[in-house]
């Protein structure tokens, strides 16, 4: 698989963008401890240059996120700039201080949605958030933004406290006009390692995998995506990814090939959500934008070797012996590392689960044929 993603060319067509650590927040499951900004994020001249130079790379869609990017007084001047270059451009916030207004701005500069993020119910989610009443101005801040017609979008961390919540919170979704919604394995790191209440174990992606794959065949909106660390192969695999597809089956981590991640100080990762200083790892980030070029960075030979020059033999544990292994190359690195502290042996894989929980026999699962080495 990554022969043929070399020979189709590395490009950055999704990229994650961290505006400012800043938050007005102090969430039980933030991952990269936001709160305050760092003491070196880019200059406005320096973020507009940079929308400039993700334009010239090839990207197609970029999500603004945070710490809370509404936080960075020139928040729209950025998002401006990137929708003026033909890019798709969304946010993720959430949702404190988003009022008519905001919602007014991103209808007339044409964000292409506005994420917003819902950690479960009511108890579940102002426990979660650490503010009593967030809630209920959560949902004052979607309903105001579906009025100005503008595409609502939730994403939610799945977790050990609002796994059971998930379809009633569909409905919830559902009754206030929601286009989308995101759902997502949260993983222990930041915050969220300080509170292992709400790590998920292992064995639960075995009700997880077939809860959303249902969810995710409900007619109308909001639609349901599954998030890159949710599978993988199996009964379910061609219901939890996105229908009309290429390939209706997981085709390993994009991270460093058509992914990329950029922090608020200019920093570079395959993946925004791979570890860094904030958790006192080094290893993901792959240079800074004042050091060299953007493209510099993506372009170097030895940028993302992890995914850009993998081979079967740094896979570690079942995932080194799985028949999908030159397809799935351990999944989602960000879940795996954060496990395990490393990359490249993942537990929270829905076919490993049943097959050593012996539900189902290696190879006797309903999962697309494995792929030889290219």
């Amino acid at each position: 698989m990554i022969g043929l993603l070399k020979r189709l060319g590395f490009v950055p067509r999704t990229v994650v963008w961290e505006l400012t650590l800043a938050c007005n927040m102090n969430c039980r499951h933030c991952g990269s401890r936001a709160g305050k900004p760092r003491p070196d994020e880019l200059t406005q001249p320096e973020a507009l240059r940079l929308c400039q130079d993700l334009a010239e790379l090839g990207a197609k869609r970029i999500t603004l996120g945070g710490g809370e990017p509404t936080l960075r007084p020139d928040w729209t001047m950025i998002a401006e700039a990137l929708v003026s270059r033909g890019i798709k451009v969304n946010m993720v916030t959430n949702g404190r201080g988003w009022d008519r207004k905001m919602a007014d701005r991103a209808k007339a500069f044409g964000l292409d949605s506005v994420a917003f993020s819902m950690d479960g119910c009511e108890a579940t989610h102002n426990y979660i958030r650490r503010i009593k009443g967030q809630w209920n101005d959560l949902w004052r801040s979607i309903d105001q933004t579906v009025a100005r017609g503008v595409p609502v979008s939730v994403v939610t961390q799945v977790n050990r406290r609002n796994l059971a919540e998930l379809e009633e919170l569909h409905g919830l979704l559902k009754a206030h006009k929601v286009r989308s919604w995101q759902l997502q394995l949260g993983n222990p790191t930041g915050n969220m390692a300080d509170n292992p209440d709400l790590v998920l174990r292992p064995e639960d992606v075995l009700e997880i995998v077939p809860r959303v794959a249902r969810l995710r065949g409900l007619p109308g909106r909001p639609k349901v995506y599954a998030g890159d660390n949710i599978g993988y192969y199996g009964e379910h695999e061609a219901e939890l990814r996105d229908q009309g597809g290429l390939v209706p089956f997981w085709v390993g981590c994009q991270a460093g090939c058509s992914v990329l991640g950029i922090e608020s100080n200019g920093n570079v990762k395959g993946c925004l959500s791979l570890p860094s200083a904030m958790n006192g790892v080094d290893q993901f980030v792959e240079g800074n934008i004042r050091q060299r070029s953007l493209r510099e960075i993506w372009e170097s030979p030895d940028s993302f070797a992890y995914n850009r020059k993998f081979t079967l033999s740094q896979l570690q544990g079942f995932c080194r012996t799985c028949e999908y292994a030159e397809i799935c190359r351990g999944g989602c690195s960000w879940t795996a590392f954060a496990h395990t502290r490393d990359r490249n042996d993942n537990p929270y894989c829905y076919y490993r689960q049943t097959c050593e929980r012996g539900l189902a026999q290696r190879g006797q699962v309903n999962a697309p044929e494995p792929q030889r080495p290219i």
